[in-house]
């Protein structure tokens, strides 16, 4: 007996086997790009990305006390003259450079308002400034008489005025950046001398300008 072979009639879905075969090598293909492009590239990019967070900048400190000694030498000679006539003393402490700026000398008395006499004083003590990153804080005080006028209640508001005063000359005259300015108010509490006699008052009332040591105010 002949045995008749078996043909496949048309039309079946073998041909579905090797589409499903390029399929799969596609597919396997894309995993393999993927995997590879990940391996490579994504760890750079975070690396970069890590380094930019983590890095920090890097900034000019401010100059310290024992740094601040070739300005204080500046200063002195710059306003030698003021010194001898004992209208400005200049001191280097450790929270650092204190231009005392009497009150007789620079401000009408009993007022914030600057006298134009004290403009130059104020512009050599600008000159340092801005030649320095430190910050600068105007302290005002008073002596241990109490006022009350039109425009003063007490000591209190008088020695802030008049911090602000020499603030508004350093900003806006010698354009020095108020980010780098501030005031503060001692009244009384902060003499210099004794209250007892006319010339410790007259060295109580004064402002300072203090250039500090540190950056931060």
């Amino acid at each position: 007996m002949t045995r008749r072979r078996f043909h496949a009639p048309a039309g079946t879905d073998r041909w579905m086997v090797s589409w499903a075969d390029l399929l799969t090598l596609l597919f396997a293909s894309v995993v393999v790009l993927y995997a590879s492009a990940a391996r490579n590239g994504f760890p750079a990019a975070h690396s970069k990305i890590a380094a930019k967070t983590v890095v920090p900048a890097q900034t000019r400190p401010a100059p310290t006390r024992d740094d601040l000694a070739d300005s204080f030498e500046r200063l002195r000679d710059s306003l030698r003259n003021e010194i001898g006539e004992g209208r400005v003393q200049v001191s280097l402490e450790t929270r650092g450079i204190v231009v005392s700026l009497r009150d007789q000398s620079y401000f009408t008395s009993g007022s914030d308002e600057i006298q134009p006499s004290a403009v130059n004083s104020v512009g050599e003590v600008a000159a340092v400034i801005r030649d320095l990153p430190n910050s600068v804080r105007l302290e005002g005080h008073t002596d241990s008489v109490p006022i009350h006028n039109a425009r003063f209640r007490d000591n209190w508001s008088l020695s802030a005025a008049r911090s602000a005063a020499v603030l508004g000359l350093l900003e806006t005259r010698f354009g020095i950046p108020a980010a780098r300015l501030a005031i503060a108010a001692y009244a009384d509490n902060k003499p210099a001398a004794e209250n007892e006699s006319a010339d410790g008052r007259a060295r109580n009332r004064r402002v300072d300008i203090v250039i500090l040591s540190q950056r931060n105010i």
